[in-house]
């Protein structure tokens, strides 16, 4: 972990997470404005923020931040170079996941800065602290549960240098779908929705949640990313013994 988040500091994708936060709450603020005219308080332009984030942004914006990172081995032919250490495909994996969550975290963390910056220029009324302290948690939250939510995904396209694009189509796909599955009844038990009721998002009309039914959808989600960690990332390569004359006499002598 400590490894992947030095390796941070030159990967410019995450400056494509940083303006896909900043595409959403300029999305928010045009289609705030456009609604019907009114001012919109910090909670309903939070709401806007939020809603725009996990169905149409941030599940394929983690995927392809997660699946840069993991495949950058393959890519820089670094990877057999790392597995002669030894370290096991799955121990490298789960670092580099482990580390895009920590991103999805930051992510939410400057998803709420922008919002607020944008609310303050745009001198819109209804600042309240409560309010300020709901929406810094609920944006961190709902990139955590999205993360989640795409986790087995992520996991499938790891192991191909190219594959993970197919996996930021479907993950667009999958929060698009999210947005028609929340008005169906089906929030509680689609992933991408699911992390509405943990944070207990309130639309304009509000919203009812089944909220163990949002847990067990995600810890099934969980467990099904761990299966595949544990089936894919079986293989461990370690270095070849030296099993030839001359490589022997070498390490006698040494």
């Amino acid at each position: 972990m400590k490894t992947e988040i030095i390796k941070l500091k030159r990967y410019s994708i995450i400056w494509i997470g940083i303006a896909a936060m900043l595409l959403v709450v300029l999305l928010s603020r045009y289609m705030e404005t456009a609604a019907d005219g009114t001012l919109p308080t910090f909670e309903s332009f939070s709401n806007s923020v939020i809603w725009n984030n996990f169905s149409l942004f941030f599940p394929a914006t983690i995927t392809l931040m997660s699946g840069y990172i993991i495949t950058r081995e393959r890519v820089n032919d670094t990877l057999k170079n790392i597995l002669t250490v030894p370290v096991s495909f799955r121990s490298l994996l789960i670092g580099k996941l482990i580390t895009v969550g920590l991103i999805a975290i930051f992510l939410g963390v400057v998803s709420f800065g922008l919002t607020l910056f944008i609310f303050l220029l745009s001198h819109y009324p209804g600042l309240a602290a409560k309010v300020l302290v709901q929406s810094f948690f609920q944006m961190i939250g709902i990139n955590v549960c999205v993360y989640l939510a795409v986790l087995p995904i992520i996991i499938l396209t790891s192991h191909s240098a190219n594959g993970f694009m197919a996996g930021v189509g479907f993950a667009f796909f999958y929060g698009i779908v999210g947005a028609f599955a929340s008005g169906h009844d089906l929030t509680s038990v689609y992933p991408i929705t699911a992390g509405l009721g943990i944070i207990n998002y309130q639309g304009e009309e509000g919203s009812s949640y089944n909220l163990s039914l949002c847990y067990l959808t995600l810890i099934a989600i969980c467990l099904i990313s761990i299966v595949l960690i544990a089936v894919m990332g079986k293989k461990s390569k370690t270095p070849a013994p030296l099993t030839d004359k001359f490589s022997n006499k070498s390490l006698r002598k040494h």
